[in-house]
């Protein structure tokens, strides 16, 4: 990955590279920033808790993406049975259950 949003230029490429691969790891779907996110490229104002939130969720989802991970909205689980959804949930890397 070469991808260097947000990160001090006095680190090496080798801490660059382990930076880069925490937040592809960390990298969770969100659909209130997703939709935060097409607010501010409306231009609409958001707060700053919002914009630091959604700042931290883009670089998240830049370094995924960089790192050949699917960063869209993962299909939802049809299954009935809650504790079935739990773990295609889990296996599909989202732990909102």
């Amino acid at each position: 990955m070469t991808l260097r949003d947000n990160l001090d230029t006095d680190h090496t490429t080798e801490s660059i590279e382990r930076v880069l691969r925490a937040r592809a790891a960390n990298f969770r779907y969100d659909p209130e920033l997703e939709n935060a996110a097409e607010l501010e490229a409306k231009g609409e104002a958001l707060s700053p808790s919002l914009r630091m939130s959604l700042g931290y969720y883009s670089d998240a989802k830049r370094a995924a993406d960089a790192s050949g991970m699917d960063v869209s909205d993962p299909a939802p689980v049809r299954s009935g049975n809650r504790l079935a959804n739990a773990y295609k949930n889990l296996a599909n890397g989202r732990e909102d259950v």
